[in-house]
């Protein structure tokens, strides 16, 4: 990870009338760094040769701040790879009167295009990158494609709320430094370089992070980090995450972890039809299937059966190993499809000892990693069958897990800590792109009693309940995406879905 910093320094003045009292500020902002900084990759450079200076200044209306000549300075990636980088404002501590934040307000353009125009609010903190900085504040952040330059005017000045009653903005020294963090993305990331600016609110992708999450599927802590790892999702009624493929329209999920590191994970946006998760003979758990994924009808049909070989057959659509006609002659897997596929192990974790009607986001997503299985249960009509159950499964074709389902809220923070089975009649589900209105199963096995059957599913109502895994429900092939793939063309709105091809630079 890179660092480049240009040093600012501004100090504030308080100066006693002779009759009356009266409050000037002076702000100097000063770069004392040199002009042009280099890494083996990332460049920066400052444009103008004088430092920032802005003197005899004093709280000024936006329409003033706004007026106030630019600092530019540009930032290069001479890199074949791209980069993900973050644009910080970093205060430093020193010897004199500090000048709180709270009294300074930003504006940065990117060519010349509105990022950013807002006081230091406790909003924009982030942790400092810096050994002697005391807090820092998020201004910025993109990705560079290769060989890409980006030019930056930043403005600073006193916010007009400042007054001669804010006695600690007299004779004090604010001094900062804009830092600029730059790291190399994982190569998944490249399908996604179209997609930032990250958003906060609305529909579009958004930062998760799992870094207190708790993996308990394997005491390897570097595979537990890799499912630590912070997030990219889709997120909100109806983001631009389309994508071509198939040639279909599917959406993207977003770069999410998985064992083997992080990929780009995509589902089907309509279903291939209603059928059986499972099922089984009258003598095993009473007809009504075995949810153990890896021996389950559905993951028969998604990896080996009708649908991945794009021809007729027989699905399962009921109790007692209920059949029905099927045909993927139309929609099934192309071969050009499966060569972008990734062959990945999911995580088939289940819900153990906790009460399906209580557990929020960040609980279903530590239990999916666990491991939990779907049956603890010995004997009975509804809980006989000899199956092994498995929390994890190498493969190819899975659907969505309850906690993708969670992550496509834009109301992450408000419905973090609200159980997902009381996610009905709130904002939860009605601004989440993966709410359909329809049955729609998980691929995640569900802990109950004396049953060994049952499998979380999304509601009509938008909520994650459980279903008998003989039950019909909507099907929609989930999937990762190998790492050499990237974007051609598109803009991810349904009438230009994002084109994908193989790019041979990642083999």
């Amino acid at each position: 990870m890179k660092k480049k910093v240009l040093l600012l320094s501004i100090i504030g003045i308080f100066v006693i009338g002779i009759v009356i009292s009266f409050a000037y500020w002076s702000i100097l902002l000063k770069q004392e760094s040199t002009n042009i900084v280099t890494s083996d990759c990332f460049d920066i450079e400052f444009l103008d040769e004088n430092e920032i200076s802005i003197r005899d200044a004093y709280p000024m209306s936006d329409e003033e701040g706004l007026l106030s000549l630019p600092y530019r300075f540009k930032i290069v990636n001479q890199c074949g790879s791209y980069t993900r980088y973050q644009i910080n404002l970093e205060t430093i501590l020193h010897n004199n009167k500090v000048l709180p934040e709270k009294y300074l307000k930003v504006q940065l353009l990117e060519n010349k295009e509105l990022k950013i125009t807002s006081k230091l609010t406790s909003e924009l903190e982030v942790e400092p990158t810096l050994e002697d900085a005391t807090s820092a504040y998020k201004l910025n952040m993109g990705v560079l494609r290769p060989n890409e330059e980006k030019e930056y005017h930043l403005r600073i000045w006193m916010h007009s709320d400042v007054t001669a009653s804010d006695l600690d903005s007299m004779n004090a020294t604010y001094q900062g430094k804009v830092s600029i963090v730059a790291s190399y993305i994982n190569p998944s990331m490249m399908i996604l370089d179209e997609l930032v600016p990250l958003v906060s609110e609305g529909s579009g992708l958004y930062e998760v992070n799992h870094e207190d999450a708790s993996i308990t599927y394997t005491e390897d802590v570097e595979a537990q980090n890799r499912l630590k790892q912070t997030e990219y999702r889709y997120a909100g009624s109806n983001p631009n995450n389309y994508v071509k493929f198939n040639n279909e329209l599917w959406r993207i999920i977003g770069l999410v972890n998985t064992p083997e590191g992080q990929r780009v994970k995509i589902t089907r946006d309509e279903s291939i039809g209603e059928y059986s998760w499972d099922s089984s003979a009258p003598s095993i758990n009473s007809g009504y299937g075995v949810n153990e994924w890896s021996s389950s009808k559905i993951e028969n049909l998604l990896n080996a059966g009708a649908y991945y070989n794009r021809t007729t057959g027989t699905c399962y659509n009921g109790r007692n190993n209920a059949t029905v006609s099927c045909d993927f002659s139309e929609v099934g897997l192309l071969l050009e499809s499966k060569e972008m596929i990734d062959t990945i192990t999911w995580n088939l974790g289940s819900n153990g000892n906790s009460s399906y009607t209580s557990i929020n986001l960040s609980q279903i997503y530590n239990q999916e990693r666990s491991n939990n299985t779907g049956k603890n249960c010995n004997g009975g009509n509804d809980c006989n069958d000899n199956t092994i159950r498995n929390t994890l499964w190498r493969g190819q074709i899975g659907l969505m897990y309850p906690s993708d389902y969670g992550y496509a809220t834009s109301h992450v923070n408000v419905c973090l800590d609200k159980a997902l089975y009381d996610w009905n009649n709130t904002d939860c589900y009605q601004n989440n792109w993966l709410f359909s209105s329809a049955f729609r199963y998980t691929m995640t096995p569900l802990l109950f009693q004396s049953k060994s059957y049952l499998v979380f599913y999304v509601s009509v109502i938008g909520s994650v309940r459980h279903s008998n895994s003989n039950n019909m429900g909507n099907i929609h092939p989930t999937l990762y995406l190998k790492t050499n793939n990237k974007i051609t063309g598109g803009n991810g709105t349904t009438d230009s879905p994002y084109e994908l091809s193989i790019d041979s630079f990642n083999d």
